[in-house]
């Protein structure tokens, strides 16, 4: 399966052009072979750590709703089930 070619026109220090060439000759690999290599690794991080923020802002959000639910006078005699429920300790 063929992909789409793009062409396109990047700057990069001189410092990076240099790494970017030692890279592709030690890995045996083209200049774009490394970018898009390194732009897939990028793009899959930014898609974790999004997904990552995604569930940390429903975990936020829930968390008020939890502490009304578990944190009353009605449920606060369940903080002490094992007096409760006559468990004794080990």
């Amino acid at each position: 399966m063929s992909e789409n070619v793009v062409e396109k026109q990047v700057r990069l220090s001189t410092h990076h052009a240099d790494r970017l060439s030692r890279l592709a000759k030690a890995k045996a690999l083209s200049e774009d072979q490394i970018i898009e290599k390194a732009l897939d690794i990028l793009f899959n991080l930014t898609d974790l750590l999004d997904r990552q923020a995604e569930q940390e802002g429903w975990s936020f959000l829930s968390e008020g709703a939890l502490q009304r639910v578990w944190n009353n006078e009605e449920d606060a005699r369940y903080d002490y089930w094992k007096e409760l429920y006559g468990v004794s300790a080990r």
